[in-house]
């Protein structure tokens, strides 16, 4: 009975780390651009930039690793319009991410219709590798129990840890870190230490689109193998939100986002179990679980103080 438990508790957190994958990548970027002092709700259109692109460069191409570096231009395509917008032309960062947002819908859903000459959904393409085949490839392990539960989960799960963790200590003990960190919360003070907040600030947010990119990626080439519109189903959402209730800490967010993935990973397995349910209910139940926590959550750290200041030298 206990070794069943364990078993289930085991695959669970294996399906919500997977789950996962695509919030970690988001709420990095996304975390990057707010430290940074640029508020940047345009992750969800950044994903599905980098979701299409990584499918379109894929069919292209036969290579999904090509797939995943146009992913990540694609989503640096998002940023780069939403660093203009918001630094140099002043708009409102919450109007320009909302923008972007639909303006990626459109236009990934028309080239999705003059690329392959398809609605809803592109032709089939190459997947990322498999942590299996990987194994196999390594000569290690393979039949062992571990590889057998791990060998059809993508290499973009480890490959994002690797990247999570080395942000994580980037942010909080790097020079960049530190030139992100001050941008947001005393870009004056920046700007009279030499630094050039502007540059600082539409670099974070082009990164930011990067990983967002990937984060796409990882939906459209690593768990499928085909772009389908709005693929994303709002998690660009669940990861500003995962941001907010890690209160703008690197650990913080990524674990929020990891809860956030446990939650899918739950709905899926409840969705098997209780098969007379409708589906939508299971589809849903995430997104209630990231408004109860954001309700219960809280803490005394706010955001970067001049977030979201796009002027800051009249502030």
């Amino acid at each position: 009975m206990v070794s069943e438990w364990l078993s289930w508790l085991f695959h669970l957190t294996l399906l919500g780390c997977i789950r996962a994958v695509p919030l970690w990548l988001a709420c990095l970027g996304g975390l990057i651009s707010e430290l940074s002092g640029v508020i940047n709700f345009a992750l969800e259109g950044m994903m599905l930039m980098g979701a299409f692109f990584a499918v379109w460069a894929t069919f292209w191409s036969g290579s999904p690793w090509m797939g995943l570096l146009w992913a990540a231009l694609g989503g640096c395509f998002v940023g780069v319009l939403h660093g203009t917008a918001t630094l140099r032309l002043k708009a409102n960062q919450i109007v320009s991410s909302i923008a972007l947002n639909l303006m990626a819908a459109g236009i990934t859903g028309t080239l999705l219709h003059q690329v392959f000459e398809a609605y809803g959904t592109s032709p089939s393409v190459s997947q990322l590798p498999h942590l299996g085949a990987v194994g196999q490839w390594l000569g290690w392990g393979v039949g062992s129990a571990a590889w057998k539960t791990l060998e059809g989960v993508s290499v973009l799960l480890p490959v994002t840890v690797v990247i999570a963790a080395g942000f994580v200590w980037m942010l909080a003990h790097s020079v960049w870190g530190l030139r992100i960190r001050a941008c947001g919360e005393n870009p004056s003070g920046a700007e009279s230490a030499g630094l050039s907040v502007l540059r600082v600030r539409f670099g974070a947010v082009v990164l930011s689109g990067a990983l967002a990119g990937l984060g796409g990626a990882f939906l459209s080439i690593g768990v499928l193998s085909q772009f389908v519109e709005q693929v994303t189903q709002g998690r660009g959402y669940l990861a500003v939100a995962a941001i907010i209730l890690g209160r703008w800490v690197p650990v913080r967010v990524l674990l929020a986002a990891l809860l956030f993935g446990l939650c899918e990973a739950l709905s899926d397995w409840l969705s098997v179990r209780w098969e007379g349910w409708p589906p939508q209910f299971f589809l849903v139940l995430p997104y209630f679980a990231c408004f109860a926590f954001l309700f219960l959550g809280g803490g005394k750290k706010g955001p970067p103080s001049s977030l979201g200041g796009a002027d800051w030298r009249n502030q």
